[in-house]
């Protein structure tokens, strides 16, 4: 016997019906399902976060890809066209920076959601506010390329530019990058 709210109850008895199973196969289904996560050394909130992450990646148009390619593929076209791949790195930030405007009240904070799943696993990543207009971004990535670096670099100025801030500083390394922006609007 198991006990649960009556609020909590009644939803899981309108998703059996919806799915046309009983509330005991329903009730067996999630907890088979809680338990196969618990012996994956997961909790299932950070599975069901995990998958809404992917949702959203999917959402804004991003991709899984092998890294290590990815990042030679950049280079490689780095090196034989760098004024047109840094051209086009700055464009497409500035048309996810408008995106990023047009999501929410703040495109800051929707940027750096699309940052943790653009990221994932690959750098580290931060935004933070500095000040009443001023914003500074960091990113570590020690797989990054040299070639990665820099045109990821464009693709922030790019996004920042179109949220309305100027570039102030730029420091950008091999795996390192550090901007700092000022609002212009």
């Amino acid at each position: 016997m198991l006990a649960a709210e009556e609020d909590i109850a009644n939803k899981v008895a309108e998703m059996a019906k919806g799915r046309g199973a009983t509330i005991f196969q329903t009730v067996n289904a999630i907890l088979e399902e809680a338990l196969r996560v618990n012996n994956m050394g997961l909790a299932l909130k950070e599975v069901i976060d995990r998958r809404g992450m992917l949702e959203k990646a999917r959402e804004m148009g991003l991709t899984f890809t092998v890294e290590r390619l990815l990042y030679q593929v950049v280079d490689t076209a780095y090196d034989h066209a760098n004024k047109q791949m840094s051209q086009l790195w700055l464009e497409e930030g500035r048309w996810y920076g408008n995106y990023f405007a047009n999501k929410r009240d703040n495109g800051l904070e929707a940027f750096n959601e699309a940052m943790e799943l653009l990221t994932f696993g690959t750098s580290e990543f931060a935004v933070e506010e500095e000040g009443e207009n001023g914003v500074s971004v960091a990113c570590v990535g020690e797989r990054f390329t040299q070639g990665f670096t820099d045109l990821f670099s464009m693709f922030i100025e790019g996004v920042f530019e179109a949220l309305g801030y100027k570039k102030v500083s730029r420091e950008v390394s091999k795996g390192i990058i550090r901007i700092r922006f000022e609002q212009s609007r």
